[in-house]
């Protein structure tokens, strides 16, 4: 693996993980050339990228600094809106519906931007310097490199929306949206098939306001719904601070119905057509056509799902759908009263 000095070798190149290392944290590059971010996680566009015959053969590792160095001399695309959600939720379909437009770049659950949110890897790290860390991380993310990229937008990680303050220090004016679902429909998805922030010896149970030997104690219904009530308390917290809640309901009409213009885009006829099409597929199998499965994953419900969901999660789904309702002036004297 080559060590590069000059950001002028990395053009084409994306980071793909980061590394702590007691003098400061290393990136590992892989070269994307003038590929999109078409797949649905930003690790898939990794993994295609390794498969290459020049990734295999050529790699790039440099010190964090040197994406400060980019940062300050060639920055790229600045973010124009964030996608936080409660998972399972719709954000594949809103990332997939975006990514469809070949002016859009669309990070979606980057792990090198959750490395950084984390905040582990280097030892007494500052707020500040993660603020400045996220920033330079992001703008490697919006780099051009077919020179028609208009708009770069990021989806974070579920767990994410508890780094929120980290995310709007580093971009105070990026419009965001926090999309969530029924519960028992995340749910029956989540204990199907789990998700990291899910399984406690995955994410730290610590993310989530829980200690270990608590976590571990409660059943695997009980502490899914616990993470995910989590998530949603931090997004009604936060989400007056130019936020927007979107429910898997309006979706996917409300995205080239309210959302666009929310995040400041104006698409053109040909792109609304683009992303008309792509809402026809599965989000996560584009080969496929979407299918609605709300009724089947209902009828799948367990007892133990849906007694979990009514403890801990419908609450919150409900100030959330009140929060979404509410006129903005009461919104915000509602979040102002909890937070307080």
């Amino acid at each position: 693996m080559d060590t590069v000095k000059d950001i002028s070798d990395l053009a084409g190149w994306i980071p793909i993980r980061l590394y702590a290392h007691d003098q400061g944290p290393s990136v590992d590059w892989a070269y994307l050339g003038a590929s999109h971010f078409s797949e649905p996680f930003f690790n898939e566009t990794v993994e295609r990228c390794l498969r290459s015959p020049f990734n295999l053969l050529f790699r790039h590792q440099t010190s964090i600094e040197l994406l400060g160095e980019q940062y300050e001399r060639e920055p790229g695309l600045p973010p124009a809106g964030f996608i936080f959600h409660m998972s399972r939720c719709g954000s594949t379909l809103v990332s997939q519906i975006l990514a469809a437009v070949p002016a859009n770049i669309v990070i979606s659950e980057a792990s090198p931007i959750d490395s950084v949110l984390r905040g582990n890897l280097h030892p007494g790290l500052t707020p500040e310097r993660l603020v400045e860390w996220l920033r330079w991380i992001v703008s490697a993310f919006g780099q051009p490199r077919t020179g028609s990229e208009r708009r770069l937008f990021v989806k974070l990680d579920a767990w994410n929306i508890l780094d929120f303050p980290i995310v709007r220090a580093a971009f105070p004016d990026t419009p965001w949206i926090f999309l969530y679902r029924d519960p028992i429909e995340v749910m029956v998805s989540q204990i199907n098939r789990r998700g990291a922030h899910t399984i406690p010896t995955v994410v730290p149970p610590e993310t989530f306001g829980m200690d270990f030997p608590t976590a571990i104690s409660l059943s695997p219904e009980d502490y899914c719904a616990k993470v995910l009530a989590a998530t949603c308390h931090a997004a009604l917290r936060h989400f007056p601070e130019g936020g927007r809640l979107i429910n898997y309901t309006q979706l996917p009409e409300e995205l080239w119905g309210s959302i666009l213009d929310f995040f400041g885009v104006t698409p053109t006829e040909s792109e609304l057509a683009t992303m008309a099409a792509a809402a026809k597929l599965d989000a996560k199998n584009p080969a496929t056509v979407f299918s609605d499965d709300r009724l089947r994953k209902k009828d799948q419900a367990t007892e133990a799902v849906r007694a979990a969901a009514e403890k801990w999660l419908y609450p919150v789904y409900e100030q959330l759908e009140a929060a979404r309702l509410a006129p903005v002036a009461e919104t915000k004297k509602a979040a102002l009263i909890q937070a307080s």
